[in-house]
């Protein structure tokens, strides 16, 4: 196979890993508490059960939207008790979002009914190695969403297969 045929080789495989991942997240979707969040709002309290408070701004870059998106997320959140906003006391002019206990509560029952089905599935679907390469695959996958950084390019076997 010549360099043009493997190339077009290689992006006919990614369009299919592509397509795999996008199944696997709408399937995983389906398994959600019945809360009525979307995702980018289950995604907005990961960041906020995992940092902390945040302000607005720096939500909206953990996120990767911008500022007026994040905006509409953080009112429909307030707006359903599930964070509160109030100023920075280290800069007044930015708003400092935090997680109310409904908040906390509705995601961590999200995440254990997620959890729990993943568990399941993988253990009645996978074989015992199946499930190692998703592990790893889950880090690669993390690794590769993370932003690039000259320390964090030279990840080496080993981390992968020892988290």
């Amino acid at each position: 196979m010549n360099e043009r045929g493997a190339r077009s080789k290689a992006r006919d495989d990614i369009d299919v890993l592509w397509d795999d991942l996008g199944a696997f997240v709408r399937r995983l979707r389906t398994k959600r508490n019945d809360h009525k969040l979307t995702p980018s709002q289950i995604q907005a309290l990961g960041h906020l059960d995992r940092q902390g408070p945040l302000t607005a701004k720096e939500l909206a870059k953990f996120e990767r939207v911008t500022p007026q998106s994040i905006a509409k997320t953080v009112a429909a959140l307030e707006e359903q008790g599930m964070v509160t906003r109030s100023s920075d006391p280290s800069d007044g002019r930015a708003v400092l979002v935090t997680m109310t206990e409904l908040g906390i509560s509705t995601l961590h029952e999200d995440r254990k009914k997620r959890t729990e089905w993943l568990a399941e599935v993988i253990d009645t679907e996978c074989t015992e190695a199946e499930r190692d390469l998703l592990l790893i695959a889950g880090r690669i996958l993390r690794r590769l969403g993370q932003d690039a950084s000259p320390a964090s390019a030279s990840t080496s076997e080993e981390s992968l297969m020892n988290p």
